[in-house]
């Protein structure tokens, strides 16, 4: 009788919990400025400041990630998702800006601890030997959420109100609360774990893959530097970049009608990328996946300085997609082939703290370039050195750190 790999149910909780978080906190966000504008009177300046909240996740990143590496993910993910659902069903009874401000606030700091974090922890205790492309697919669940949260959140807006869509956010995740509940498992056993395991284990119990170096040797391990580098200047590619794309090749000459389908193919190519590279890290090793990630990221951006040509931009739009799709993947397997899975979420979490350099340097980076020169032209190159230097870095994350004894 065909079954379906319990592993495929439990990641698929992470990939529906980011295709939530990030349909209706990134890509879904500007749906509701105009109707909150109405209203309550706010500015977009004042609705905007909000979104100032996603540092939050980078905040509590090494909490969530200490919790999860003690007690288990499940906990983690499903109180997340319910901070989530407070966030989303609460929205409809606010009256003040400053009920919008901390409703944002429960809503972010619920995003890292159901999709991020856990993603990276459930791939690397489910699969093994093909968790590259399954980390890839797991990461899709941003670029998903891109591609249908915004229409169904902009048919309930047309049909119902903003409150109605709120309410649906809510009741989306509290459904997710009881599917976590019911589908995420942390330890596989070496029977459940199949073809996935390189070879069976002697002794032991609890999962034959749950091994890996301790916070202390991490943090003494040149590893975790040059690593941490790395991901800093990768994740600029989301701060300083992606949200200007659409303005810039606007400003370029191209119209908003051929600058959104843009966009839109440089999500598709972004779900692609996560999974052929994911595939690719492999054969080759993620840490080397990433170096040519990192360099991609580097001469597409370049070329979109020139994007104004239409040839340009059809070249550039999709392949930086591709290559800015995949990096949200190979990161975390990187982090996984150097320090193992046993305390993945501690060390992880102190990694993702670091963002907070990017996603607070970023923006200002945008604003400094256009304001100064009248173009994104100055940040884009900026950005592109910061990838190269984040690839470069990796040369120095060639040695996996001795690993604990595997959990007992």
């Amino acid at each position: 009788m065909f079954s379906i790999y319990r592993g495929w149910w439990v990641v698929s909780v992470p990939f529906l919990a980011a295709a939530i978080g990030t349909g209706a906190g990134q890509y879904g966000f500007g749906i509701f400025i105009a109707p909150l504008e109405e209203t309550f009177g706010w500015t977009r300046s004042q609705i905007s400041a909000s979104l100032s909240f996603t540092a939050v996740g980078s905040l509590i990143a090494p909490i969530l990630g200490r919790i999860m590496d003690k007690y288990g993910t499940k906990h983690v993910i499903t109180i997340s998702l319910g901070l989530t659902a407070v966030g989303f069903l609460l929205r409809p009874f606010m009256t003040e800006l400053w009920h919008w401000y901390a409703l944002s606030l429960l809503q972010y700091a619920g995003y890292t601890g159901a999709s991020m974090l856990p993603a990276g922890k459930l791939v690397g205790l489910w699969f093994n030997r093909t968790r590259g492309r399954v980390m890839g697919i797991t990461a899709m669940g941003n670029n998903f959420g891109g591609l249908v949260v915004p229409p169904m959140l902009g048919g309930i807006l047309t049909l119902a109100s903003w409150q109605g869509a709120y309410i649906a956010l809510g009741a989306m995740s509290v459904l997710m609360v009881v599917y976590a509940l019911l589908a995420v498992r942390d330890f596989p056993s070496v029977s459940e774990l199949g073809d996935q395991l390189d070879e069976t284990p002697s002794s032991g119990s609890g999962s034959p893959l749950l091994s890996g170096a301790s916070v202390k040797d991490a943090l003494r391990s040149k590893a975790f530097y040059a690593i941490t580098l790395a991901i800093v200047m990768g994740t600029f590619t989301y701060s300083a970049i992606l949200p200007q794309i659409i303005t810039h090749l606007v400003d370029q000459g191209v119209s908003l009608t051929i600058a959104t389908t843009a966009l839109s193919v440089f999500a598709i190519f972004g779900m692609i990328g996560k999974f052929v590279m994911g595939f690719i890290a492999e054969r080759i090793s993620a840490r080397y996946t990433l170096m040519i990630n990192l360099f991609g990221q580097a001469a597409f951006v370049t070329m979109l300085i020139w994007a104004g040509s239409p040839l340009i931009m059809w070249i550039s739009v999709p392949l930086f997609g591709y290559f800015n799709g995949a990096f949200g993947a190979l990161f975390q397997l990187v982090v996984q082939d150097a320090f193992g899975i046993r305390n993945y979420g501690s060390i992880m979490g102190m990694i993702n703290m670091s963002s907070m350099i990017s996603f607070g340097i970023g923006p200002l980076l945008a604003g400094f370039s256009y304001d100064i020169t009248g173009s994104y032209e100055f940040a884009f190159a900026t950005v592109a050195i910061m990838f190269t230097v984040g690839a470069l870095s990796l040369t120095q994350a060639r040695i996996r750190v001795a690993s604990e004894a595997v959990a007992r």
